[in-house]
């Protein structure tokens, strides 16, 4: 058996440059396709439900220091390198304090590898053979990590990204590149090997130097495409308006806007797109004065594993990652990651109150927190991040296929459809324009 593997995450009839598009939404997915249909000069426009661009990736500056609605940065390709040139958008590489990341393990900042043992045990995994097919990323790990360091690294790397743990997260939808590696060699070395062979040396190159970001955070290049595109888009309109309308309509709201599209015409594709789930994120940026903690260690963040008792995720060391993060050098930012997937929402319904008390805890816990933080801003996304759950990497067939053969003039494509990074998704639009 093989693994299935999308031919592309713009779900649908394949892009025709000779016809005129309308583009549902102006989030970062929105805003990235517009601008690759702007360089063709393909007829097209936005229309947004707002009066601002880029959805959740939004950047905010207080009195202490910026702060990330969302994602903090991404990684280097030349796709964004070549829509920042054309911005004159300088892209922001990270400081040399970021280098070091940490696994939490008995409460303390162990660096990467945690230890000899478990680096042989990496070692070993590559000599391993696939047998069978993996649905989940739990599967996987089991198979050629064991159960402990399943639990103590691929877990909390992968929540950091996806916000679900392992045995939640399909293991071809999550990490789509080595399944279609496995496709072909039945090995974990050959098939690294053949994933990374996608790429070319600069950009591995530049992807080692870690994650990049902006002077005025992410937040500033949804900004400048916004501004490119503005008189191509349509603000304060609610797409809605459009459902019945025969124009090429390219959905890129979250499918439980998405649905309403289809609702009356077909009750298979508002069921399908029903079913996409989404989990709950909640971050809160936290500003100390070094002095206050006691046993903090400069790097990229930590990541928790969830036996480890702590309430948040992990933890991004934002003033070690990027310059111009806080306003002077005595200041340290953190950001903590929580989830809440639960079916009562049991940390979404809590006040601000409660949440900065539970996270200095954990805090506490790690770093020895001497002195209260200067301030916190918690940010609340009720529908923050896609569930990429074995569910929803079968949907993805299901989806296109009616989309095909039932409504040529839709698409769907958002961090929903297959790529979840503003670099996967930058790489995917250029990719959709360019067939």
């Amino acid at each position: 058996m093989k693994y299935q593997i999308p031919n592309s995450n713009f779900l649908g009839k394949p892009f025709d440059q000779k016809q005129t598009y309308t583009i549902v939404g102006a989030g970062i997915s929105g805003l990235l396709l517009g601008y690759q249909l702007k360089k063709v000069k393909v007829p097209f426009k936005i229309v947004e439900q707002n009066d601002f661009g880029g959805g959740i990736l939004q950047s905010v500056q207080t009195d202490l220091g910026l702060i990330e609605k969302a994602a903090n940065g991404f990684i280097w390709c030349k796709e964004i390198q070549s829509i920042c040139d054309d911005l004159k958008l300088e892209i922001l590489s990270p400081k040399s304090t970021s280098k070091a990341r940490y696994m939490v393990k008995n409460k303390k900042l162990r660096r990467i590898p945690l230890s000899f043992f478990d680096a042989i045990r990496l070692i070993r995994t590559f000599t391993k053979k696939q047998s069978g097919i993996f649905e989940t990323l739990e599967d996987f790990g089991h198979y050629f990590l064991g159960e402990k360091l399943t639990a103590q690294v691929l877990e909390p790397a992968f929540q950091g990204i996806y916000g679900a743990p392992a045995d939640q997260l399909s293991f071809p939808g999550a990490i789509t590149p080595l399944a279609n590696a496995f496709n072909e060699v039945n090995y974990l070395r050959p098939a690294f090997k053949k994933m990374r062979s996608t790429s070319t040396v600069s950009e591995r190159k530049k992807k080692s130097e870690g994650t990049h970001g902006f002077k005025n955070g992410m937040g500033e290049f949804t900004q400048r495409l916004s501004e490119y595109l503005y008189n191509d888009i349509e603000w304060n309109i609610d797409g809605l308006t459009l459902k019945d309308e025969k124009e090429n309509l390219i959905l890129t709201t979250p499918a439980y806007i998405s649905k309403h599209f289809f609702k009356t015409k077909d009750e298979k594709m508002f069921q399908q797109l029903d079913l996409v789930k989404y989990n709950s994120m909640i971050s809160a940026t936290l500003f100390f004065q070094k002095s206050a903690l006691k046993k903090f260690k400069e790097g990229f963040g930590c990541l928790i594993p969830q036996k480890e008792g702590l309430n948040i995720l992990g933890v991004l060391f934002n003033s070690c990652i990027f310059d111009f993060r806080v306003k002077n050098d005595d200041l340290v930012s953190l950001t903590c990651l929580l989830r809440d997937d639960s079916l009562n929402k049991k940390w979404f319904v809590q006040n601000d109150t409660f949440l900065k008390s539970m996270i200095i805890s954990d805090l506490s816990e790690l770093f020895e927190v001497r002195e209260a933080p200067l301030d916190m801003f918690v940010t609340k996304w009720e529908n923050g991040i896609p569930l990429y759950s074995p569910n929803l990497y079968q949907s993805w067939f299901s989806m296109d296929e009616l989309l095909k053969n039932q409504y040529s003039n839709r698409n769907l494509f958002g961090n929903y459809t297959g790529e979840i990074s503003v670099r996967a998704l930058a790489q995917s639009s250029h990719a959709i324009i360019m067939k």
